[in-house]
């Protein structure tokens, strides 16, 4: 038993489509090259003098400096950008609410403990 190729071309190859005819592949942008000394998630923020320097403090960890310029520099930029930019920087800086939340009921129940200790103390027996 043979296997014989009834359909294939004589030559052995089958025949490409021309250039035209080909469908053109879209080419990927390049990304472009990271900013260095930026927190990743500043990569896509403006580049401005002001905010670089907000950048620069919150890399460092001055978040003072950086709660203090930052409000400052959402009221005086006129660029929108900008001011999403800062206004993200010092989103970042907030505590997260569900924490104020779980510290305010570590609290309750450390009160609440407290006064039922001292409520319900067993006397001596004599």
């Amino acid at each position: 038993m043979s296997e014989t190729n009834e359909g294939a071309d004589p030559q052995g190859e089958a025949e490409e489509p021309s250039e035209a005819a080909r469908p053109k592949k879209k080419r990927k942008k390049k990304a472009k090259a990271p900013r260095e000394g930026v927190p990743s998630f500043a990569q896509r923020f403006p580049r401005d003098e002001s905010l670089d320097a907000l950048l620069a403090a919150f890399d460092r960890g001055d978040y003072a400096r950086v709660r203090e310029d930052g409000a400052r520099l959402v009221k005086s930029t006129d660029d929108p950008a900008v001011r999403r930019a800062a206004e993200e920087l010092l989103r970042r800086i907030e505590p997260d609410p569900l924490a104020k939340y779980m510290l305010l009921a570590a609290c309750l129940l450390l009160v609440f403990f407290t006064v039922w200790y001292f409520s319900h103390r067993l006397s001596p027996t004599p």
